[in-house]
C-alpha cells in the first residue's frame, strides 16, 4: 500500500505504523505522510517456526536465524529487524516467500527458521499444527495509521478530517456491537469464535484519529535502533490535515 501511495494510484491507505513510517522515509520523493491514528493499540506479531525446530524460546533465534518475509520492506520484515534489536540478535538474513501460506509452507519445508505475523490471524495455523508458535514481539506503539501524500493532505484536508471521522463512527457501532460485529468477523475473516474475542480484547480503535507524537517519535526511533530508517524528524513523518 506504501508503494501504491507513493506512485499515486491510492490517494489515502490504512497501514501498519511501523511499515508506514518505514515506507516515508524510503520514498522520500513523494512526500508521504502520516495524518491519523486508525487502531490506537499496538499489534502483537506472533514469531512462528517449524513443528520439529529446535528452538524453544525467542532467545534461540539470536544466532542468525532466517526469516521468511512476504515482500522487501513489509511488516513482517520491518518487525523482525525491530525484535532483532530489541532482542539483540545477531543480523537476521532474510527470504521472501509471498503471502502467509507461503510463510507457513516455506517455514514447514525449512526454507527459512521463522517469520512474523499477526497473533490471532495465526492462530488456525497452531490449531492445525501447520507451523509452532514461539512468542510475541509487541511494539508500543500505535498498530495502524492513514498515510496519504503531503500534497493530497494539503489540499484535501476537509475531505480527510470527514473520512476519518467517519470511520471512527463506524467503529465506535462495531464497539457498541460487540457480539454483532464479532459475527462479521467470523464471516468475513474465517475466524473461530474463540480467536475472534481474542482479538476484540486486544484491539482499540481510534474514534477521533488523533495521533500520538509520542509514539510516532518511538517508532522512529526503534526503527532507526533497528537500521530501517536513517535519521528522519517528526515534521518529516507527520501531517496532520489543515496543518500549515
Amino acid at each position: 500500500m506504501v508503494k501504491k501511495l507513493a506512485t499515486g494510484e491510492l490517494d489515502v491507505a490504512i497501514c501498519v505504523t511501523e511499515g508506514l513510517v518505514a515506507g516515508i522515509n524510503s520514498n522520500k520523493d513523494a512526500s508521504l505522510r502520516l495524518f491519523g491514528t486508525y487502531v490506537d493499540t499496538p499489534l502483537p506479531w506472533a514469531v512462528s517456526v517449524a513443528t520439529d525446530a529446535k528452538f524453544c524460546s525467542l532467545d534461540d533465534l539470536g544466532f542468525g536465524a532466517k526469516f521468511g518475509i512476504s515482500r522487501p520492506g513489509s511488516g513482517s520484515e520491518v518487525m523482525a529487524r525491530y525484535a532483532a534489536s530489541q532482542y539483540e540478535w545477531a543480523t537476521p538474513q532474510f527470504a521472501v516467500l509471498g503471502d502467509i501460506n507461503q510463510l507457513v509452507a516455506g517455514t514447514q519445508e525449512h526454507k527459512v527458521d521463522a517469520f512474523l505475523w499477526e497473533r490471532t490471524t495465526m492462530q488456525r495455523h497452531y490449531t492445525a499444527e501447520s507451523v509452532r508458535y514461539l512468542g510475541t514481539v509487541k511494539p508500543p506503539w500505535p498498530a495502524f495509521s492513514y498515510g496519504a501524500t503531503e500534497q493530497f493532505i494539503r489540499r484535501n484536508p476537509e475531505l480527510l478530517r470527514d473520512l476519518v471521522a467517519r470511520i471512527g463512527q463506524v467503529a465506535e457501532r462495531f464497539m457498541e456491537r460487540r457480539e454483532e460485529g464479532l459475527r462479521f468477523v467470523c464471516d468475513s475473516l474465517g475466524y473461530a469464535a474463540e480467536d475472534a474475542v481474542v482479538w476484540a480484547g486486544y484491539v482499540g480503535f481510534s474514534l477521533d484519529g488523533a495521533v500520538n507524537e509520542a509514539k510516532v517519535r518511538a517508532v522512529a526511533r526503534a526503527l532507526q535502533r533497528a537500521a530501517v530508517i536513517g535519521d528522519c524528524a517528526l515534521e518529516d513523518i507527520v501531517l496532520r490535515p489543515g496543518q500549515a
